[in-house]
């Protein structure tokens, strides 16, 4: 998909670059309502093929998920568990965390400019920074968004599957909340003594997002003091951090520019520039 979709942007790009070479030409050249006609269809049919890639991904995430956590559900005494990492966040950001994509610029004439998208979902980064070395799996329902790979579960039995989950993983990555099931989860995270391979990431400021971060965290900061844990002050640029057993500040780094490459070496720095104990060596 990803192929056809690649296509389908360079006709549309080189169907661009026809209409500007030969516009000056005295009785030829594209017309410039054929040229739109063409462009738009291509671009419809190049964002399908995208999509279908994605939605084709995203479900064999979403398998992969379910197998993992059958896997855990399964196991015996003394099995290796599985590679993965598991996503906490507060159902309320998803969708909704949207960053600008810094590689959607250039010319019409360029591929590129058609291939990108102007927003990108920070989750959807998340995943494929941490891809193919360690599979981010969440529970939620399958196919709700494009980022880690969802587990359906049932009201009455979320709690015993997210222990599960948190036991096992190597590594837990959280957007934390004070609030509903996700406040929950982070004081269980500091009575369980689970803050050692846990990294929390405080969201940069939104551009296009229609969440204002800034007081959102100030209330988290404050709504979370109770559980001992110290949050750092927001900062537009967004950060990537750790805490001590204590829940006392440890480490952190700055989320600069949201792209793939960048999450993975704010998260590798996170740990000294070593992949966590058990961590594939491909997360280098």
């Amino acid at each position: 998909m990803k192929v056809l979709a690649h296509y389908c942007y360079l006709l549309a790009a080189l169907v661009v670059a026809v209409h500007l070479l030969t516009r000056q030409d005295l009785g030829g050249g594209l017309p410039v309502s054929a040229t739109a006609i063409a462009c738009g269809c291509l671009l419809v049919l190049g964002q399908g093929f995208t999509a279908l890639g994605r939605r084709w991904v995203q479900r064999r995430r979403d398998a992969r998920a379910t197998r993992v956590l059958q896997r855990l559900l399964n196991a015996s005494p003394g099995d290796t568990p599985p590679h993965f990492a598991v996503y906490l966040r507060p159902f309320s950001v998803t969708g909704r965390l949207t960053v600008t994509n810094r590689r959607w610029r250039g010319l019409p004439i360029l591929p590129r400019y058609f291939a990108h998208e102007p927003t990108l979902e920070f989750e959807r980064l998340l995943a494929g920074a941490l891809a193919p070395a360690l599979p981010l799996v969440a529970l939620g329902r399958p196919g709700e968004a494009i980022g880690a790979g969802r587990i359906a579960v049932s009201d009455a039995e979320w709690k015993a599957m997210f222990q599960r989950l948190i036991d096992a993983a190597r590594w837990i990555i959280m957007i934390p909340s004070d609030q509903g099931e996700t406040g929950w989860e982070v004081q269980q995270l500091v009575a369980q003594g689970l803050l050692g391979k846990t990294v929390f990431i405080m969201p940069p400021a939104l551009r296009r997002g229609a969440i204002d971060m800034a007081p959102v965290w100030r209330q988290l900061r404050s709504g979370l003091a109770d559980t001992g844990l110290c949050l750092p002050a927001y900062t537009p640029a967004g950060q990537a951090f750790r805490l001590g057993p204590q829940g006392r500040f440890y480490r952190s780094r700055y989320l600069p520019r949201l792209e793939r490459r960048v999450l993975r070496e704010v998260l590798a720095g996170l740990t000294d520039g070593q992949p966590p104990v058990g961590w594939p060596r491909p997360w280098r």
